[in-house]
């Protein structure tokens, strides 16, 4: 969003376990491959996690419709992350020769070459580039489409609590526009990677059921 620098937003985030502990940042790059089972510990650190980000909806009392377009807005989030994932991939197999040409000269000993450093660093930048403007543009229209959804108390629950943290971080929230505080619980919270397990769960047992 570019309300923090990124350092200043990670320290916020796992310092003070923020507005949720999991997927510190809001978009990130989720793992393409099955992660090992968690350890005993591993799993305490998640339930505690969740415990900060159930405290933090707790307040807003969202409705089964709302949550239903928080599930569909992340959704929709992580699919053009992915489909930008995709396209980094496409980029590396079309250097897939020239990579495992220099990776063998390198191990027998070879100089690395200068064109293929900058290469590299080229393509490095121009993914953490594109990610970044991906991340800000997703986060803004996701964000700009809920709002009309949320209730005035809910928005400033929002703008309260997001201000509440980034103070206790010694942020200076002073410049910050309701926008932007709302944008930084939007992403902090409902667009963390584990948020559809977590308000699939809040909706099972705290929402009745249609028709019932």
């Amino acid at each position: 969003m570019g309300i923090l620098p990124r350092m200043r937003r990670l320290q916020v985030v796992y310092g003070l376990l923020m507005l949720c502990l999991v997927g510190v940042g809001g978009l990130t790059l989720r793992a393409q491959q099955t992660p090992p089972a968690p350890s005993e510990v591993d799993q305490l650190l998640l339930a505690l996690a969740d415990i900060t980000w159930f405290n933090n909806i707790r307040p807003l009392n969202l409705t089964r419709e709302q949550i239903d377009r928080l599930l569909k807005a992340h959704e929709r989030a992580y699919k053009q992350l992915e489909d930008l994932i995709r396209q980094e991939a496409t980029e590396l197999r079309n250097r897939k020769d020239e990579i495992m040409r220099v990776r063998e000269e390198v191990s027998r000993g070879k100089s690395l070459p200068k064109e293929f450093q900058e290469t590299i660093r080229r393509l490095e930048q121009d993914a953490a580039q594109k990610r970044r403007q991906l991340r800000n543009q997703v986060i803004t229209t996701i964000a700009t489409e809920l709002k009309p959804h949320f209730t005035d108390e809910q928005m400033d629950y929002m703008v309260k609590r997001s201000k509440e943290v980034l103070d206790a971080a010694r942020v200076d929230t002073s410049k910050l526009e309701k926008d932007q505080l709302y944008m930084f619980f939007v992403e902090n919270v409902f667009l963390v990677d584990r948020a559809p397990v977590l308000l699939k769960e809040w909706q099972e047992k705290n929402l009745p059921r249609p028709g019932s």
